[in-house]
């Protein structure tokens, strides 16, 4: 299973779906969908837009756990 870290980034740098619609240049319902861990796949392009927002790298935004 593919887990979206967005959530926690979003809390950690205390940011809010609309800052996070504003700052990554996204819909806010894909900003809303991100914020609470939703969401059923990302473009690339949004991955990038994310780790240069949050200064991170994709494994911080996405974490792998296997299904049991």
């Amino acid at each position: 299973m593919i887990k979206n870290q967005v959530p926690e980034l979003l809390k950690r740098h205390k940011m809010n779906a609309t800052d996070l619609m504003r700052q990554a240049n996204i819909s806010y319902v894909t900003a809303q969908k991100l914020s609470k861990g939703k969401g059923k796949g990302m473009s690339f392009q949004l991955l990038n837009s994310l780790c240069e927002l949050f200064d991170v790298t994709v494994g911080e935004i996405l974490e792998f756990t296997p299904d049991e």
